[in-house]
Protein backbone atom coordinates (compact mmCIF):
# COMPACT_ATOMS: atom_id res chain seq x y z
CA UNK A 1 0.00 0.00 0.00
CA UNK A 2 1.27 3.36 -1.15
CA UNK A 3 1.31 6.51 1.38
CA UNK A 4 -1.53 8.44 -0.12
CA UNK A 5 -3.80 4.84 -0.03
CA UNK A 6 -2.21 4.41 3.57
CA UNK A 7 -3.18 7.71 4.70
CA UNK A 8 -6.64 7.68 3.30
CA UNK A 9 -7.62 4.42 5.14
CA UNK A 10 -5.98 5.98 8.19
CA UNK A 11 -8.20 8.82 8.25
CA UNK A 12 -11.22 6.46 7.63
CA UNK A 13 -10.68 4.60 9.83
CA UNK A 14 -10.14 7.17 12.99
CA UNK A 15 -13.81 8.57 11.13
CA UNK A 16 -14.96 5.52 12.11
CA UNK A 17 -13.63 5.25 15.80
CA UNK A 18 -15.07 8.52 16.64
CA UNK A 19 -18.54 7.85 15.50
CA UNK A 20 -18.53 4.29 17.22
CA UNK A 21 -17.41 6.26 20.09
CA UNK A 22 -20.22 8.55 20.46
CA UNK A 23 -22.53 5.97 19.32
CA UNK A 24 -21.36 4.03 22.51
CA UNK A 25 -21.72 6.77 24.40
CA UNK A 26 -25.55 7.84 23.40
CA UNK A 27 -26.37 4.14 24.11
CA UNK A 28 -24.64 4.10 27.10
CA UNK A 29 -26.88 6.78 28.35
CA UNK A 30 -30.08 5.67 26.51
CA UNK A 31 -29.37 8.58 24.06
CA UNK A 32 -29.14 11.23 26.63
CA UNK A 33 -27.12 14.18 26.05
CA UNK A 34 -23.65 13.36 26.23
CA UNK A 35 -21.27 15.11 29.10
CA UNK A 36 -19.53 18.70 28.00
CA UNK A 37 -16.24 16.63 28.40
CA UNK A 38 -17.42 13.86 25.85
CA UNK A 39 -18.87 16.22 23.46
CA UNK A 40 -15.56 18.20 23.16
CA UNK A 41 -13.25 15.29 22.84
CA UNK A 42 -15.32 13.84 19.91
CA UNK A 43 -15.34 17.60 18.37
CA UNK A 44 -11.42 17.56 18.88
CA UNK A 45 -10.76 14.46 17.77
CA UNK A 46 -13.09 14.91 14.25
CA UNK A 47 -11.42 18.70 14.12
CA UNK A 48 -7.95 16.63 14.29
CA UNK A 49 -8.87 14.61 11.81
CA UNK A 50 -9.75 17.40 9.01
CA UNK A 51 -6.48 18.76 10.04
CA UNK A 52 -4.55 15.66 9.37
CA UNK A 53 -5.93 15.31 5.42
CA UNK A 54 -4.14 18.88 5.13
CA UNK A 55 -0.63 17.77 6.99
CA UNK A 56 2.77 17.47 4.24
CA UNK A 57 3.20 13.93 3.12
CA UNK A 58 6.52 13.39 5.12
CA UNK A 59 5.01 14.31 8.22
CA UNK A 60 2.10 11.51 7.89
CA UNK A 61 4.01 8.97 6.55
CA UNK A 62 6.48 8.83 9.56
CA UNK A 63 6.42 6.12 12.49
CA UNK A 64 6.56 9.19 15.09
CA UNK A 65 3.13 10.67 13.79
CA UNK A 66 1.38 7.46 14.11
CA UNK A 67 2.60 6.60 17.47
CA UNK A 68 1.37 10.13 18.69
CA UNK A 69 -1.71 9.95 16.61
CA UNK A 70 -2.54 6.46 18.80
CA UNK A 71 -1.87 7.71 22.01
CA UNK A 72 -3.80 10.77 21.59
CA UNK A 73 -7.06 8.96 20.36
CA UNK A 74 -6.23 6.09 23.29
CA UNK A 75 -6.24 8.86 25.88
CA UNK A 76 -9.78 10.60 24.78
CA UNK A 77 -11.29 7.21 24.04
CA UNK A 78 -10.51 6.45 27.62
CA UNK A 79 -11.24 10.06 28.75
CA UNK A 80 -14.60 9.63 26.71
CA UNK A 81 -15.49 6.02 28.26
CA UNK A 82 -14.59 7.10 31.76
CA UNK A 83 -17.22 10.08 31.65
CA UNK A 84 -20.00 8.02 31.27
CA UNK A 85 -18.98 6.72 34.81
CA UNK A 86 -19.02 2.89 33.30
CA UNK A 87 -16.82 0.72 31.00
CA UNK A 88 -19.29 -1.98 30.23
CA UNK A 89 -18.11 -4.93 27.54
CA UNK A 90 -19.17 -3.09 24.48
CA UNK A 91 -16.97 -0.82 24.74
CA UNK A 92 -13.91 -3.23 24.63
CA UNK A 93 -14.79 -2.66 21.19
CA UNK A 94 -13.76 0.42 20.58
CA UNK A 95 -10.10 -0.74 21.11
CA UNK A 96 -10.03 -2.48 18.50
CA UNK A 97 -10.28 0.49 16.09
CA UNK A 98 -7.34 1.67 17.32
CA UNK A 99 -5.57 -1.29 16.94
CA UNK A 100 -6.61 -1.42 13.59
CA UNK A 101 -5.08 2.41 13.36
CA UNK A 102 -1.72 0.89 14.23
CA UNK A 103 -1.89 -2.13 11.79
CA UNK A 104 -2.72 0.44 8.97
CA UNK A 105 0.89 1.68 8.99
CA UNK A 106 2.39 -1.79 8.47
CA UNK A 107 4.77 -1.43 11.16
CA UNK A 108 5.66 -3.83 13.83
CA UNK A 109 7.16 -1.44 16.25
CA UNK A 110 3.95 0.57 15.68
CA UNK A 111 1.32 -2.11 16.57
CA UNK A 112 3.59 -2.75 19.56
CA UNK A 113 3.22 0.62 21.09
CA UNK A 114 -0.71 0.96 20.39
CA UNK A 115 -1.11 -2.73 22.14
CA UNK A 116 0.66 -1.50 25.44
CA UNK A 117 -0.64 1.94 25.29
CA UNK A 118 -4.28 0.37 24.60
CA UNK A 119 -4.01 -2.36 27.01
CA UNK A 120 -2.63 -0.21 29.66
CA UNK A 121 -5.36 2.09 29.13
CA UNK A 122 -8.21 -0.88 29.41
CA UNK A 123 -6.38 -1.44 32.59
CA UNK A 124 -6.65 1.78 34.14
CA UNK A 125 -10.68 2.40 32.78
CA UNK A 126 -11.48 -0.68 34.49
CA UNK A 127 -9.23 0.43 37.74
CA UNK A 128 -11.06 3.48 37.75
CA UNK A 129 -14.31 2.72 37.32
CA UNK A 130 -14.73 -0.60 39.43
CA UNK A 131 -13.33 -1.64 42.46
CA UNK A 132 -10.52 -3.50 42.94
CA UNK A 133 -11.70 -6.27 43.73
CA UNK A 134 -13.84 -5.92 40.40
CA UNK A 135 -10.82 -5.35 38.09
CA UNK A 136 -9.56 -8.52 39.14
CA UNK A 137 -12.40 -10.82 39.75
CA UNK A 138 -13.47 -9.30 36.23
CA UNK A 139 -14.08 -11.51 33.09
CA UNK A 140 -12.95 -8.70 31.22
CA UNK A 141 -9.09 -8.94 32.30
CA UNK A 142 -8.50 -12.33 29.80
CA UNK A 143 -9.28 -9.49 27.27
CA UNK A 144 -5.74 -7.32 27.93
CA UNK A 145 -3.45 -10.54 27.22
CA UNK A 146 -5.62 -11.27 24.72
CA UNK A 147 -5.71 -7.73 22.59
CA UNK A 148 -1.67 -7.59 23.33
CA UNK A 149 -0.96 -11.11 22.01
CA UNK A 150 -3.37 -10.91 19.20
CA UNK A 151 -1.77 -7.24 18.12
CA UNK A 152 1.87 -8.45 18.50
CA UNK A 153 1.01 -11.61 16.08
CA UNK A 154 -0.43 -9.72 13.91
CA UNK A 155 2.50 -7.01 13.39
CA UNK A 156 4.66 -9.65 13.05
CA UNK A 157 2.78 -11.41 10.28
CA UNK A 158 2.60 -7.49 8.74
CA UNK A 159 6.19 -6.59 9.67
CA UNK A 160 7.69 -9.68 7.38
CA UNK A 161 5.10 -9.39 4.68
CA UNK A 162 6.45 -5.99 4.83
CA UNK A 163 10.33 -7.20 4.55
CA UNK A 164 9.12 -9.82 1.76
CA UNK A 165 7.72 -7.59 -0.40
CA UNK A 166 10.69 -5.19 -0.14
CA UNK A 167 13.25 -8.11 -0.63
CA UNK A 168 10.99 -8.46 -3.55
CA UNK A 169 10.85 -5.14 -5.09
CA UNK A 170 14.74 -5.03 -4.33
CA UNK A 171 15.09 -8.26 -6.66
CA UNK A 172 12.94 -7.12 -9.18
CA UNK A 173 14.87 -3.46 -9.32
CA UNK A 174 17.68 -5.76 -9.64
CA UNK A 175 16.83 -7.95 -12.33
CA UNK A 176 15.59 -5.02 -14.47
CA UNK A 177 18.70 -3.46 -13.75
CA UNK A 178 20.13 -6.41 -14.99
CA UNK A 179 17.95 -6.67 -17.86
CA UNK A 180 18.90 -2.90 -18.90
CA UNK A 181 22.13 -3.32 -18.30
CA UNK A 182 22.34 -6.81 -20.29
CA UNK A 183 20.94 -4.61 -23.26
CA UNK A 184 23.16 -1.91 -23.01
CA UNK A 185 26.23 -4.38 -23.37
CA UNK A 186 24.43 -5.49 -26.30
CA UNK A 187 24.32 -2.62 -28.43
CA UNK A 188 28.18 -1.64 -26.96
CA UNK A 189 29.06 -5.63 -28.49
CA UNK A 190 27.16 -5.32 -31.43
CA UNK A 191 28.81 -1.50 -32.12
CA UNK A 192 32.09 -3.04 -31.45
CA UNK A 193 31.26 -5.80 -33.93
CA UNK A 194 30.30 -3.75 -36.64
CA UNK A 195 33.04 -1.52 -35.90
CA UNK A 196 35.77 -4.09 -35.96
CA UNK A 197 33.67 -5.15 -39.48
CA UNK A 198 34.67 -1.71 -40.70
CA UNK A 199 38.26 -1.94 -39.80
CA UNK A 200 38.76 -5.47 -41.15
CA UNK A 201 36.96 -4.34 -44.46
CA UNK A 202 38.89 -1.29 -44.92
CA UNK A 203 42.28 -3.24 -44.07
CA UNK A 204 41.12 -5.54 -46.44
CA UNK A 205 40.69 -2.95 -49.15
CA UNK A 206 43.29 -0.97 -48.85
CA UNK A 207 45.47 -3.17 -48.63
CA UNK A 208 44.29 -5.06 -51.76
CA UNK A 209 44.69 -2.09 -53.79
CA UNK A 210 47.97 -1.12 -52.60
CA UNK A 211 49.45 -4.55 -53.90
CA UNK A 212 49.15 -4.41 -57.08
CA UNK A 213 51.06 -1.19 -57.43
CA UNK A 214 54.21 -2.33 -55.03
CA UNK A 215 54.30 -5.50 -56.73
CA UNK A 216 55.05 -3.78 -60.11
CA UNK A 217 57.19 -0.99 -58.11
CA UNK A 218 59.42 -4.37 -57.05
CA UNK A 219 59.68 -5.40 -60.42
CA UNK A 220 60.83 -2.50 -62.04
CA UNK A 221 63.57 -1.59 -59.20
CA UNK A 222 64.77 -5.73 -60.24
CA UNK A 223 64.64 -4.52 -63.76
CA UNK A 224 67.00 -1.77 -63.27
CA UNK A 225 69.35 -3.53 -60.78
CA UNK A 226 69.68 -6.19 -63.36
CA UNK A 227 70.76 -3.38 -65.77
CA UNK A 228 67.91 -3.98 -68.25
CA UNK A 229 67.27 -0.24 -69.00
CA UNK A 230 71.21 0.58 -69.29
CA UNK A 231 74.05 -0.03 -67.10
CA UNK A 232 73.87 1.43 -63.30
CA UNK A 233 76.21 2.90 -61.15
CA UNK A 234 77.32 1.40 -58.12
CA UNK A 235 75.98 3.85 -56.03
CA UNK A 236 72.42 3.72 -57.50
CA UNK A 237 72.60 -0.07 -57.50
CA UNK A 238 73.13 0.22 -53.71
CA UNK A 239 69.59 3.00 -53.48
CA UNK A 240 67.52 0.42 -55.95
CA UNK A 241 69.14 -2.05 -53.45
CA UNK A 242 67.17 -0.03 -50.29
CA UNK A 243 64.12 0.63 -52.75
CA UNK A 244 63.74 -3.14 -53.17
CA UNK A 245 64.80 -4.56 -49.70
CA UNK A 246 62.19 -1.42 -48.31
CA UNK A 247 59.51 -2.34 -50.69
CA UNK A 248 59.95 -6.45 -49.83
CA UNK A 249 59.21 -5.11 -46.25
CA UNK A 250 56.04 -3.20 -47.32
CA UNK A 251 54.67 -6.48 -49.39
CA UNK A 252 55.32 -8.41 -46.67
CA UNK A 253 53.19 -6.09 -44.35
CA UNK A 254 50.37 -6.00 -46.80
CA UNK A 255 50.76 -9.45 -47.29
CA UNK A 256 49.80 -9.90 -43.49
CA UNK A 257 47.13 -7.71 -43.20
CA UNK A 258 45.61 -9.58 -45.95
CA UNK A 259 45.82 -12.97 -44.30
CA UNK A 260 44.41 -11.36 -40.95
CA UNK A 261 41.57 -9.83 -42.98
CA UNK A 262 40.59 -13.27 -44.42
CA UNK A 263 41.26 -15.19 -41.16
CA UNK A 264 38.94 -12.48 -39.34
CA UNK A 265 36.02 -12.33 -42.17
CA UNK A 266 35.92 -15.78 -42.10
CA UNK A 267 37.29 -16.39 -45.94
CA UNK A 268 39.90 -19.02 -45.16
CA UNK A 269 39.33 -22.43 -46.15
CA UNK A 270 41.22 -25.49 -44.87
CA UNK A 271 42.35 -28.04 -46.81
CA UNK A 272 43.96 -31.21 -46.05
CA UNK A 273 46.53 -32.16 -48.35
CA UNK A 274 49.39 -34.83 -48.24
CA UNK A 275 53.15 -33.49 -48.23
CA UNK A 276 56.64 -34.24 -46.83
CA UNK A 277 57.75 -31.72 -44.23
CA UNK A 278 61.58 -31.74 -46.08
CA UNK A 279 60.04 -30.37 -49.30
CA UNK A 280 58.09 -27.48 -47.68
CA UNK A 281 61.21 -26.61 -45.40
CA UNK A 282 63.67 -26.82 -48.61
CA UNK A 283 60.99 -24.21 -49.89
CA UNK A 284 60.82 -21.78 -47.16
CA UNK A 285 64.60 -21.78 -47.10
CA UNK A 286 64.78 -21.13 -50.51
CA UNK A 287 62.69 -18.29 -50.05
CA UNK A 288 64.39 -16.54 -47.13
CA UNK A 289 66.78 -13.71 -47.70
CA UNK A 290 70.33 -13.78 -46.61
CA UNK A 291 71.83 -12.49 -43.60
CA UNK A 292 75.18 -12.31 -42.77
CA UNK A 293 75.46 -11.59 -39.45
CA UNK A 294 72.70 -14.46 -38.54
CA UNK A 295 73.04 -18.17 -39.20
CA UNK A 296 70.51 -20.52 -40.02
CA UNK A 297 70.06 -24.14 -39.29
CA UNK A 298 68.03 -26.30 -41.22
CA UNK A 299 66.79 -29.67 -39.61
CA UNK A 300 67.28 -32.61 -41.72
CA UNK A 301 63.86 -33.94 -41.49
CA UNK A 302 63.67 -37.23 -43.19
CA UNK A 303 62.54 -39.00 -40.21
CA UNK A 304 58.91 -37.69 -39.91
CA UNK A 305 56.13 -39.52 -41.44
CA UNK A 306 54.13 -38.09 -44.58
CA UNK A 307 51.67 -35.06 -43.13
CA UNK A 308 47.92 -35.08 -44.03
CA UNK A 309 47.23 -31.27 -43.25
CA UNK A 310 47.19 -27.51 -44.87
CA UNK A 311 50.14 -27.22 -46.79
CA UNK A 312 49.64 -24.20 -47.31
CA UNK A 313 49.12 -23.10 -44.00
CA UNK A 314 51.31 -24.67 -42.17
CA UNK A 315 53.77 -22.84 -44.86
CA UNK A 316 52.42 -19.39 -43.71
CA UNK A 317 53.09 -20.67 -40.03
CA UNK A 318 56.10 -20.89 -40.81
CA UNK A 319 56.73 -18.07 -42.42
CA UNK A 320 56.13 -16.09 -40.54
CA UNK A 321 58.21 -17.35 -37.38
CA UNK A 322 61.21 -17.33 -39.32
CA UNK A 323 60.77 -13.68 -41.07
CA UNK A 324 59.74 -12.82 -37.03
CA UNK A 325 63.09 -14.50 -35.87
CA UNK A 326 65.12 -12.60 -38.92
CA UNK A 327 63.61 -9.13 -37.69
CA UNK A 328 64.45 -9.94 -34.22
CA UNK A 329 67.81 -11.07 -34.10
CA UNK A 330 70.80 -8.84 -35.53
CA UNK A 331 73.78 -10.75 -35.29
CA UNK A 332 73.76 -14.87 -33.84
CA UNK A 333 71.64 -17.57 -34.57
CA UNK A 334 68.46 -19.36 -36.28
CA UNK A 335 67.43 -22.93 -35.68
CA UNK A 336 64.68 -24.78 -36.63
CA UNK A 337 63.85 -28.23 -34.95
CA UNK A 338 61.37 -30.53 -35.59
CA UNK A 339 60.33 -33.77 -33.60
CA UNK A 340 57.10 -36.29 -34.28
CA UNK A 341 54.89 -37.05 -31.07
CA UNK A 342 54.17 -40.79 -31.91
CA UNK A 343 51.56 -41.33 -28.72
CA UNK A 344 49.41 -37.81 -29.69
CA UNK A 345 50.92 -38.40 -33.52
CA UNK A 346 51.62 -34.43 -33.06
CA UNK A 347 54.15 -32.53 -35.20
CA UNK A 348 56.21 -30.21 -32.77
CA UNK A 349 58.65 -27.41 -34.73
CA UNK A 350 60.55 -25.22 -33.13
CA UNK A 351 61.55 -22.03 -34.45
CA UNK A 352 64.64 -20.61 -32.00
CA UNK A 353 67.17 -17.35 -32.13
CA UNK A 354 69.22 -15.35 -30.07
CA UNK A 355 67.51 -12.02 -30.99
CA UNK A 356 66.15 -9.22 -28.36
CA UNK A 357 63.83 -11.74 -26.17
CA UNK A 358 60.96 -10.96 -24.70
CA UNK A 359 59.35 -9.57 -21.30
CA UNK A 360 57.04 -11.92 -19.64
CA UNK A 361 54.82 -9.44 -19.19
CA UNK A 362 54.86 -8.87 -22.76
CA UNK A 363 53.88 -12.56 -24.06
CA UNK A 364 50.44 -12.78 -23.97
CA UNK A 365 50.19 -9.11 -26.16
CA UNK A 366 52.73 -10.61 -28.69
CA UNK A 367 49.93 -12.33 -30.11
CA UNK A 368 47.20 -10.31 -30.33
CA UNK A 369 46.50 -7.87 -33.62
CA UNK A 370 48.68 -4.76 -34.19
CA UNK A 371 50.89 -5.48 -30.61
CA UNK A 372 54.22 -6.06 -30.13
CA UNK A 373 56.45 -6.14 -27.22
CA UNK A 374 57.77 -3.22 -25.59
CA UNK A 375 61.85 -4.20 -26.74
CA UNK A 376 60.46 -5.50 -30.02
CA UNK A 377 59.03 -2.31 -31.57
CA UNK A 378 62.16 -0.44 -31.36
CA UNK A 379 63.76 -1.79 -34.45
CA UNK A 380 63.79 -0.09 -37.47
CA UNK A 381 62.45 -3.22 -39.32
CA UNK A 382 59.45 -4.06 -36.88
CA UNK A 383 56.10 -4.43 -38.71
CA UNK A 384 52.51 -3.99 -38.04
CA UNK A 385 52.49 -6.66 -34.94
CA UNK A 386 50.15 -9.64 -37.65
CA UNK A 387 53.13 -12.04 -37.45
CA UNK A 388 52.35 -13.91 -34.44
CA UNK A 389 48.60 -13.05 -34.52
CA UNK A 390 48.41 -14.87 -37.80
CA UNK A 391 50.51 -17.70 -36.27
CA UNK A 392 48.20 -17.97 -33.41
CA UNK A 393 44.97 -18.14 -35.55
CA UNK A 394 46.27 -20.41 -38.46
CA UNK A 395 47.71 -22.48 -35.48
CA UNK A 396 44.58 -23.17 -33.49
CA UNK A 397 42.46 -23.83 -37.25
CA UNK A 398 44.87 -26.79 -37.36
CA UNK A 399 43.73 -27.68 -34.02
CA UNK A 400 47.20 -27.24 -32.94
CA UNK A 401 49.11 -24.20 -30.47
CA UNK A 402 51.53 -22.13 -29.76
CA UNK A 403 54.15 -22.09 -26.94
CA UNK A 404 56.61 -19.29 -26.45
CA UNK A 405 59.93 -19.64 -23.93
CA UNK A 406 61.68 -16.26 -23.69
CA UNK A 407 64.66 -14.85 -21.95
CA UNK A 408 65.05 -11.42 -22.29
CA UNK A 409 68.46 -9.94 -23.97
CA UNK A 410 69.01 -14.31 -24.55
CA UNK A 411 66.58 -14.92 -26.83
CA UNK A 412 63.47 -16.74 -27.76
CA UNK A 413 61.57 -20.34 -28.95
CA UNK A 414 58.19 -20.54 -30.15
CA UNK A 415 57.15 -23.99 -30.28
CA UNK A 416 54.17 -25.06 -33.34
CA UNK A 417 51.93 -28.31 -32.35
CA UNK A 418 49.93 -29.53 -34.70
CA UNK A 419 48.38 -32.81 -35.05
CA UNK A 420 49.76 -34.82 -37.79
CA UNK A 421 46.10 -35.14 -39.54
CA UNK A 422 44.07 -32.52 -40.09
CA UNK A 423 41.18 -34.91 -40.13
CA UNK A 424 41.08 -39.02 -39.32
CA UNK A 425 38.47 -39.62 -41.15
CA UNK A 426 38.46 -42.49 -44.05
CA UNK A 427 38.83 -39.86 -46.82
CA UNK A 428 41.80 -38.16 -45.22
CA UNK A 429 43.45 -41.45 -43.99
CA UNK A 430 42.64 -43.19 -48.60
CA UNK A 431 45.02 -39.77 -49.03
CA UNK A 432 41.91 -37.84 -50.72
CA UNK A 433 41.95 -33.98 -50.22
CA UNK A 434 39.06 -32.47 -48.28
CA UNK A 435 37.94 -29.27 -48.00
CA UNK A 436 36.41 -28.28 -44.49
CA UNK A 437 34.52 -25.02 -44.52
CA UNK A 438 35.83 -22.67 -41.24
Amino acid sequence: MDSGARLHAFLLLRYTLIIATAYLLLVEQDFATPSLLAGGLIALALATNVAFAQFPRRVTDSTRFAIVVIIFDTMWVTAALMSSGRFSADFFMLYFFLLLLAAVGENLRLIAVAACVVCGAYLYGHSVTGGSGDLWSSPSLIRVPFLFTTAIFYGHLVDRTRREEQRADSAEALNAQLQRTLAEFKILYAKAQEAERIKTEFLATVSHELRTPLTTLIGYTELLIDDSYGKTTGEQRGALQKVRASGRILQQAIGRMLDASRIDFGHEKLRCDEFELPDLLAELRAGLPDTPDVAVHWPDATDLPTLRTDEEKLRTILRNLLENACKYTRRGMISISTRWNRRADELEIDVSDTGVGIEPGEIEAIFEAFRQGGNRGDLATAGVGLGLYIVQRLTSRLGGEVRVNSTLGHGSTFTVCIPRLLHRGDAVAAGEPVSLAM
